[in-house]
């Protein structure tokens, strides 16, 4: 059943707010009262019903001191053997960090890879550094033959064109 509002005269339609607006009516069991939109850290009580919201750093009225911390407990990490311990008081923190154990597992640790090559490197003999670093100069130049094997004759022509021309720096 649909009903045409247009036909509807001024007075029709202030009686017909008149009405919908007695529908909504707050002054029932739970009103929604303003204060409640407006500070949302109190919580609620028997007297004073409200919704909860946490979405602040604010603590809720009857919670104790929620800024005060301990470092304790704390987690350790052992860096080979991956256990992971859990310590009380400074005296253990202090022993269990002097035989090794980390605040942040390994795995939170950020290595520079420039680092970590760089320890792959030294580690290798003069023998290998030397045929690795060989067989790293041959896959660029594999590397560079496939580019210039998909490139069209005529830009190929004009890149080795420019690479002759260009001298060679230590060459006069």
């Amino acid at each position: 059943m649909a009903i045409d509002f247009n036909s509807l005269t001024a007075e029709d339609l202030l009686a017909l707010k008149a009405k919908l607006d007695g529908l909504t009516d707050v002054s029932g069991r739970s009103p929604v009262r303003p204060r409640q939109l407006h500070d949302l850290r109190l919580l609620p009580t028997k007297d004073d019903p409200r919704p909860t919201f946490f979405m602040s750093a604010d603590p809720p009225r009857n919670a104790g001191d929620l800024t005060r911390t301990t470092p304790f407990p704390a987690l350790l990490w052992h860096p080979e053997t991956g256990v992971e311990l859990t310590v009380t008081d400074a005296k253990t923190y202090t022993v269990y960090l002097s035989e090794g154990y980390l605040t942040h597992p390994l795995y939170a640790i950020e290595h520079d890879p420039m680092d970590l090559l760089a320890a792959q490197l030294d580690a290798l003999s003069e023998q290998d550094r030397e045929a690795l670093i060989e067989s790293q100069r041959q896959d660029r130049i594999s590397d560079m033959r496939r580019k210039l094997a998909a490139m069209p004759e005529d830009k190929l022509a004009i890149l080795l064109g420019q690479a002759e021309r260009k001298p060679k720096a230590g060459k006069k």
